[in-house]
């Protein structure tokens, strides 16, 4: 079945080929697969689920879990059944402290609506990891709700699956702060849509995206990012920044950051960096001992430390994306 997916709130011309993802795919729904989650948690089976990447099913699982006090907590699937759709709702409350893992793992088709509703004061760092087989397709919609000086960071590692499609929409209220981290390593002929949003919505906000990706082989990515400045944020601040290293020449890499400023007094600024590893530094490290292959390693997680060091589990990632490089 044809789908267009993704689709940018705000469209430019049709020639840069970023505008949504047209995509044929085979999807058939099946027993749906199961959650382990180290925490109090209501489950129920839902109908008629429908996310802003634009595919809808039949049944889904809804996961509703309040944060109310300060918190670890881990959320896992391995996808038993090759089939997920679901919606997790993070509800944090006021004046919590929570540090928050989600990892899917195994072979199969994940489709995910992730809410999380941060009241006053709330503070969480949330790390997602994609770590589904190469022949998968993930499909995961982020959809914020960011209240008054709440401060919520968003750590997205997307490293599994030949058709991995993301949004994020976020809305952040007065002096809240909201960073979206995403990772992302493209080898194969994988294809990866991203379409991110933050509504700068309150005085003194704060929103940063910062996009850091590898490309290999056939690989093909998109990137639109937005940050739009309501009305009555005055004095908040916006920083978008995208940067891909290609790794190949039949990868391709195709980027289109805006802003949008409807209020006089705020501070946006959007950088993109795409291109060709650098080659004085691939000789450089060669000439010092290191392998092709390891030098390029090197450089690509030198490209992802700025968003690694703030991560809580910074090693087992590291695990992950060498179990994806071989």
């Amino acid at each position: 079945m044809k789908y267009i997916l993704n689709e940018t709130p705000v469209k430019t011309t049709n020639g840069f080929m970023i505008n949504n993802l047209n995509i044929d795919l085979d999807i058939i729904e099946k027993e749906l697969s199961n959650y382990e989650i180290d925490c109090e948690y209501k489950e129920e089976i839902k109908d008629n689920f429908s996310s802003k990447i634009g595919i809808d099913h039949s049944k889904y699982k809804l996961i509703d879990i309040n944060v109310d006090k300060d918190s670890d907590i881990n959320i896992n699937s391995n996808l038993e059944t090759n089939y997920l759709v679901s919606e997790i709702n993070i509800n944090l409350k006021e004046n919590t402290n929570s540090n928050i893992i989600i990892r899917f793992d195994n072979e199969g088709y994940n489709n995910l609506i992730l809410k999380i509703n941060a009241l006053d004061n709330s503070v969480s760092n949330i790390t997602i990891i994609n770590n589904l087989s190469k022949d998968s397709i993930s499909l995961i919609s982020f959809e914020n709700d960011i209240k008054n000086s709440s401060n919520i960071t968003i750590n997205f590692i997307d490293l599994g699956g030949k058709i991995r499609v993301s949004n994020y929409y976020s809305t952040l209220d007065n002096y809240s702060i909201n960073n979206f981290n995403n990772i992302h390593i493209g080898k194969s002929n994988d294809r990866i849509d991203m379409n991110y949003h933050m509504n700068m919505n309150g005085i003194k906000s704060n929103g940063n995206i910062e996009v850091s990706g590898a490309l290999f082989d056939e690989s093909y990515k998109t990137f639109k990012g937005i940050i739009d400045f309501i009305e009555g944020s005055s004095r908040s601040i916006g920083y978008e920044n995208e940067n891909t290293i290609l790794f190949s020449n039949k990868s391709i890499s195709r980027s289109l950051p805006m802003l949008l400023c409807h209020e006089e007094d705020v501070n946006g600024t959007h950088s993109v960096s795409t291109g060709k590893i650098d080659e004085n530094k691939l000789f450089y490290l060669m000439s010092k001992g290191l392998s092709k292959n390891e030098s390029e390693k090197l450089i690509m997680y030198a490209n992802f430390n700025k968003i690694l060091n703030n991560i809580s589990v910074k090693e087992d990632i590291i695990k992950l994306i060498e179990e994806k490089m071989k």
